[in-house]
């Protein structure tokens, strides 16, 4: 858990942007990652005025957490929730189970900087964190989205989150964006698939990571179950989806040719020999891949580039 390059960049927008981060709270202590000059630089290029003293701060490798960094986004106090006190968390809580009252409506901001996909009871995680926050307040989850299977119990889609931070749930989602882990690549926002009325689907070769921010603006509610919502449409419609002719005739062809033993066996040298993809599976991620966009679903951030 900690905060990079990449998450440092998107938290400054988020400020510059107008939230007041005031008392804030993290799923787990932060750990300040990356090259400390580069913060230093991107700091002071971003307007932020950095004394000596603090700059050195920075700068020093002892100081291995974010507190530093979270003051210069207006945090005037810091509480770090975490199952263990092992890094010194001030609130030592499981999020697989109900929070205390005493951490309701209590946080301007509560930060997810990479703890949720290693909580087993994401329903209840989320919930908690709905909890926590004051109206106005943010919800900020800074988490994995695709390749990263074996770092945690989940890798998490947009749809996720757009369809439990809903008004039907008190609040609203204000962006989401995801980045490949590729120097110099783009940042991009994903908009809410029930809007396009589609689903995004993202494939990318490279671990790729995501961002969300959601803004409490009303009453949490604690029976809420969030639906799909390309399913959701299929039933108030009364009917299932409707596909192209050819979606639906190239499975049975397929189906007959892999049953005439010499196809197959044809089929199956020419990919040893080639060493590629089947045609479907390389048209398919040419299609999808977050840098081809070929959807047009996902709009590149302005003035942001991905720092590795």
């Amino acid at each position: 858990m900690g905060i990079d390059l990449n998450s440092a960049q998107l938290l400054i927008k988020t400020h510059k942007d107008g939230v007041l981060f005031g008392r804030l709270a993290t799923l787990g202590r932060q750990r300040l990652l990356g090259s400390r000059l580069e913060l230093v630089s991107i700091l002071r290029k971003s307007g932020y005025i950095l004394p000596d003293a603090l700059a050195q701060r920075l700068l020093d490798p002892r100081t291995e957490y974010s507190e530093e960094f979270f003051k210069l986004l207006g945090a005037q106090e810091i509480v770090a929730l975490d199952v263990s006190d092992f890094e010194g968390a001030q609130v030592l809580h499981d999020m697989n189970h109900p929070i205390p009252d005493g951490l309701i409506s209590t946080f301007d901001v509560v930060l997810d900087g990479g703890t949720l996909e290693h909580i087993f009871n994401t329903s209840i995680a989320l919930r908690n964190v709905a909890q926590m926050l004051r109206p106005n307040g943010r919800f900020i989850s800074l988490t994995m989205a695709n390749n990263f299977c074996g770092h945690g119990f989940y890798q998490f889609s947009p749809e996720l989150f757009y369809r439990f931070f809903s008004p039907e749930n008190g609040f609203i989602m204000e962006y989401c964006v995801v980045w490949e882990d590729v120097p110099r690549s783009s940042f991009y926002y994903v908009p809410d698939p029930d809007s396009v009325r589609s689903r995004i689907n993202l494939t990318s070769e490279v671990g790729t990571y995501m961002i969300v921010q959601a803004k409490r603006i009303g009453e949490v509610s604690l029976r809420f179950v969030p639906q799909q919502s390309d399913y959701m449409r299929q039933w108030e419609a009364g009917k299932p989806a409707e596909f192209p002719k050819h979606f639906l005739l190239w499975p049975k062809l397929r189906s007959f040719l892999k049953r005439i033993p010499k196809v197959q066996a044809t089929v199956v040298s020419a990919r040893k020999l080639l060493r590629m993809p089947t045609l479907h599976s390389l048209a398919e991620y040419r299609r999808l891949r977050i840098a081809r966009n070929s959807n047009g679903f996902l709009e590149p951030v302005k003035d942001l580039r991905v720092i590795r």
